[in-house]
């Protein structure tokens, strides 16, 4: 037989009727406490983790998104972002991950976005759920640059603001992207050549671009 499941420990230790099995609200339980979620540098949020009050990992909530080919009018779109779920990882007594509910998905309403060129040209799909989490990810994104180098991130609204604020916005990036391509300015060149450090052989301007939805 296994370690025992940490919140198992507790929740016989206080008698408490909550079972882990059930979709139980972490956050209400007074042996544990939540630490900040982890994002990683494009913004999304990868996990969040429930600790004992001696700081052992009890529960980790990882939030998935799902990719998926999407069906519009008889004709296929590969790979689309079409929904999330949340896996709900429980901790045994010696650290090891022993037990996994995965939730139910939560798929999006995606409609089509046409190009607008008169035509009826897709461009995309999206649902009002869906561009508010990739609106976020994309100003958390926005966050973390800024966090980690702000001579960059104070070079890249310097040059390319008009545009790259547009990209927040909107998630567009065809103009950001061909800004950068067609940049000739030696100065704004040789900063996009250096390599980032820790990251070695990433160039700056790969990790901008990286740093894109």
């Amino acid at each position: 037989m296994g370690a025992q499941l940490v919140i198992n420990h507790y929740l016989e230790k206080y008698k408490t009727s909550a079972n882990t099995i059930t979709d139980i609200s972490f956050d209400c339980l007074p042996f544990l406490y939540a630490k900040e979620p982890d994002y990683n540098m494009k913004g999304c949020k990868v996990s969040k983790s429930y600790f004992d009050l001696s700081d052992r990992e009890a529960v980790r909530i990882q939030y998935v998104k799902i990719y998926k080919d999407f069906v519009y009018n008889n004709i296929t779109y590969p790979n689309l972002f079409i929904g999330m779920r949340k896996d709900i990882h429980y901790f045994d007594w010696v650290g090891e991950i022993a037990y996994t509910k995965s939730l139910q998905p939560y798929y999006f309403a995606l409609q089509p976005i046409f190009l607008g060129d008169g035509t009826e040209t897709i461009k995309g799909f999206s649902s009002q759920k869906q561009r508010k989490i990739l609106k976020e990810e994309r100003y958390a994104a926005d966050e973390w640059l800024n966090s980690k180098n702000p001579d960059l991130y104070k070079m890249l609204y310097a040059k390319y603001g008009a545009i790259y604020q547009t990209y927040l916005r909107t998630g567009f990036k065809d103009d950001l992207l061909n800004a950068f391509e067609s940049e000739t300015d030696p100065a704004i060149l040789t900063v996009f050549n250096n390599q980032v450090f820790g990251m070695e052989p990433m160039t700056f301007k790969e990790l901008i671009i990286l740093n894109l939805q």
